[in-house]
């Protein structure tokens, strides 16, 4: 019996068993698909944000504490994580009278901000249309790989003992005296106690204990432009009214310096639509555009993915003694996931006592891109649109064994899959097959 079942390895449920494996505790962590992420996690847009309004929520609360410890866990883990800041735009008089407020606001919060002239904004991003009054930089927020950095957190769990089974999918939940019997597509499993991280399906997971919740898949899509270095910031216009269709968003930039401008916001009914239509992509580059000179070049990739929302927080609680619901984490998930995984950690001492380990393993395993860059001379290149060596992809492939986490975690493939023959042909010694959920995968 183990002391601690996680469901769910997307970022969330990374970060709790990363903590989790620091404690001389027994640990598993079930998933569905074949590697981490590669759900709601591996669809978001990669922002660290610098703050989530309205304050008083507890995501608002766990997003300002997972941004200052960000460059912790990324030395912790080794994923790769840059501060470029962002710059919110004034784009007509009353906005701009607004940036002392919104300074002070911040500031009052905890959040570094800094009123920018129309001048020194232009300075900084030359593309911005001359038509703004100014802006605010707010120089805490991020970009990351979401799939690399919950990777890693995967990785340091299975290096200090934590067991993974991916693939392997719970359909029930069964409440014993002091333990719960967990039935997966792999076999039964008990542990003390269950956290409950799956995402879209948490409510469904809730279930199973008695605990009625629902989720609500919102879908938000996104543009990739091939043009790097369009922006260095992440930009936004300072907005007079919200608007609930597009949720925010931005004109993005991704960990690889590629412009993203997005997401937008649908309802959908099912929690496996992650299509992208026509309208949503017009939507977006109408939105956007009128912040800048052109429009970046050339569209290379359009993606959607889904959010988990539960209302408008986040759901962290304990309905049924020991089972643990880390619900509708929808943005700044991301974000708040090292803050989360420390919450949850301090409602987990309150059943099981939490010794530290002697010894910490830190995995020493380096997939980021500034490495493949250091090594070009003595490694083949193997995706050029994003410079992925082949040692790269071979790391990946044996930790990993599907081709949508070797394309996550090292890009390769991410812009137009040129490579994918070749990727295909690296792993060709192993026996490719088709799991259930149209992945392809190898032994």
């Amino acid at each position: 019996m183990r002391d601690v079942a996680i469901i769910g390895a997307g970022v969330t449920g990374s970060f709790i068993a990363k903590e989790l494996s620091k404690f001389k505790l027994s640990v598993a962590v079930f998933e569905r698909k074949l590697a981490p992420g590669l759900e709601q996690t591996k669809a978001c847009s990669g922002i660290i944000h610098p703050f989530q309004l309205p304050f008083k929520l507890l995501r608002s609360r766990l997003c300002l504490q997972g941004n200052k410890m960000m460059d912790a866990e990324a030395e912790e883990l080794g994923f790769e994580f840059k501060r470029v800041g962002l710059i919110t735009v004034a784009t007509n008089p009353l906005t701009f009278l607004a940036i002392p407020f919104i300074v002070l606001y911040l500031r009052l919060h905890g959040v570094k901000a800094e009123a920018l002239s129309k001048k020194k904004l232009l300075e900084m991003e030359p593309n911005i249309n001359d038509k703004v009054y100014g802006g605010v930089l707010i120089p805490s927020a991020g970009v990351v790989n979401p799939v690399e950095m919950t990777a890693k957190a995967c990785m340091f769990a299975e290096a200090n003992g934590v067991e993974f089974f991916y693939g392997c999918e719970v359909v029930g939940i069964e409440r014993k005296e002091d333990r719960f019997l967990i039935k997966t597509k792999k076999g039964d499993f008990e542990a003390k106690l269950v956290i409950n991280c799956a995402g879209l399906y948490a409510d469904e997971i809730a279930r199973m204990v008695g605990y009625d919740m629902k989720i609500v898949p919102g879908k938000g899509s996104h543009i990739v432009f091939a043009e790097k270095g369009f922006t260095s910031h992440l930009v936004v216009a300072i907005p007079l009214k919200p608007n609930k269709r597009t949720k925010g968003g931005g004109a993005l930039i991704g960990f690889d310096g590629k412009p993203i401008w997005g997401p937008n916001l649908i309802d959908v009914e099912s929690k496996e639509d992650t299509s992208v239509k026509r309208e949503e992509i017009e939507g977006i580059i109408a939105k956007f555009s009128p912040l800048f000179k052109k429009t970046p070049e050339e569209i290379i990739a359009v993606y959607a993915g889904l959010r988990s929302i539960a209302g408008q927080d986040f759901v962290i609680n304990e309905p049924v003694k020991g089972f643990i619901n880390v619900a509708g984490i929808q943005s700044p998930g991301l974000t708040a996931a090292p803050a989360i995984a420390r919450m949850v950690l301090e409602m987990v001492s309150k059943h099981l006592e939490l010794k530290k380990k002697d010894e910490i393993v830190r995995p020493e395993f380096k997939i980021s891109k500034s490495e493949a860059c250091r090594s070009l001379e003595d490694d083949e290149i193997v995706c050029l649109c994003n410079m992925v060596t082949k040692n790269q992809v071979l790391r990946v492939a044996e930790q990993f064994k599907c081709f949508d986490a070797v394309k996550q975690i090292t890009w390769a493939g991410m812009d137009c899959e040129k490579c994918k023959a070749e990727i295909m042909k690296l792993i060709g010694e192993r026996i490719l097959k088709d799991s259930e959920g149209g992945e392809i995968a190898w032994s």
